[in-house]
């Protein structure tokens, strides 16, 4: 290996003590167990574009969940998980080495069918996702284990000192995922000046806090935060969002009053709420609806408002990238680290999952290397 870059066309790995990585690998909801725990061997060298990264810290995500409780599904067996952050042991890739902490995107892509050419990695027409890729073609490509080894395609970024394995874990998907959908969004005016932007963001999990302390730091007035849980409501204030329930919606956010919506709880019965809501040639942003939903869209109201509707499915390159330097500068600002409760080791997965079920975290952690 080149010590200046890290880089060759083959590298031999660093195996430490033990030459093979452990990782939960799902079967399938209908099997039993549904979930097993295996070992694989390292490779012993890697090919040009990959990196082999030792897991610090993973973190169970929504769709994880889903993907468990059969209402989502993916390519099986595979090993699960996509949150995470590690530490760089072998790179054959130019510009990581040895000993780097790296958080990595979720998506692996060619970088050459038309999908990619336009942007669209993320849509990749060979598209490998980490944590959702059969073993047979990515064995470590799972948060849920020791080690992930990253494809070439994949967008591996370095993490700067500041940023703790609890801070780090959750940019790769729901950080960089609403730094997409900000994207999306027209300029706000500077504060102070006419016409600066009002945002209502419908759920306060993961995905809604960091929008609401996006939206907070690109210039919005005011941003609300829309979610029928009221012990989740209570945290919004912390990151930068006035709380609302439900029940009080229509009387605190007036029709025709909002710029930007973004719709990141998942439930198809908002949508009537968001076009009620914004306001002549406003944006709605649909993040959560990811799982099978016949969600009405108002057709007539979204025409003669002139509404602009974007749909956002996970992220590219940039994106990620963008997350980390939002996290870096504004980390002190905001209780990100709070986000993640509980952390179990990896040979206690199966509690992990009930806790994250709970509902009582927004975030639960698996350390891999306990």
């Amino acid at each position: 290996m080149s010590e200046e870059n890290g880089t060759s066309d083959t590298c031999t790995p660093t195996h430490e003590q033990n030459p093979y990585g452990r990782s939960i690998v799902f079967l399938g909801r209908e099997r039993s167990p549904a979930f097993v725990t295996e070992s694989t061997r390292l490779p012993a060298r890697l090919t040009p574009g990959q990196v082999l990264v030792k897991v610090e810290l993973a973190t169970i995500c929504g769709s994880d969940l889903h993907t468990l409780n059969g209402t989502r599904t993916t390519s099986q067996p595979c090993v699960l998980g996509h949150e995470g952050s590690g530490l760089v042991i072998a790179s054959a890739r130019e510009g990581l080495r040895e000993g780097q902490r790296v958080t990595w995107g979720v998506c692996a892509s060619c970088n050459k069918c038309l999908h990619c050419s336009i942007g669209l990695e993320n849509k990749c027409k060979t598209l490998q996702k980490c944590g959702h890729t059969v073993v047979s073609a990515a064995p470590l490509f799972g948060t849920y284990s020791t080690h992930v080894l990253c494809p070439p395609g994949t967008p591996v970024v370095p993490l700067p000192p500041a940023l703790t394995p609890t801070l780090a874990a959750p940019i790769n998907c729901a950080l960089a995922t609403m730094v997409n959908a900000l994207s999306k969004v027209p300029p706000s005016p500077p504060l102070g000046q006419p016409g600066a932007s009002v945002a209502l963001v419908q759920g306060a999990g993961m995905l809604g806090l960091y929008a609401s302390t996006l939206l907070k730091e690109a210039g919005f007035s005011k941003v609300f935060c829309v979610d029928v849980n009221r012990v989740r409501l209570t945290r919004v204030v912390d990151f930068g969002a006035i709380p609302v329930h439900p029940d009080q919606e229509e009387e605190v956010i007036p029709a025709g009053s909002v710029d930007v919506v973004f719709e990141v709880c998942g439930n198809k019965e908002v949508v009537s709420q968001g076009v009620r809501v914004l306001r002549e040639g406003g944006t709605y942003v649909l993040v959560g609806l990811v799982c099978p939903s016949d969600a009405h869209l108002p057709v007539t109201a979204l025409v003669l408002k002139c509404l602009t509707v974007v749909g956002v499915h996970n992220y590219t390159a940039k994106h990620l990238h963008q997350a980390v330097t939002f996290m870096e500068r504004h980390h002190d600002r905001y209780p990100f680290a709070s986000l993640v409760g509980l952390v179990y080791p990896l040979s206690d997965f199966r509690c992990a999952v009930e806790a994250a079920r709970s509902g009582q975290f927004f975030r639960v952690g698996v350390n891999p290397q306990q």
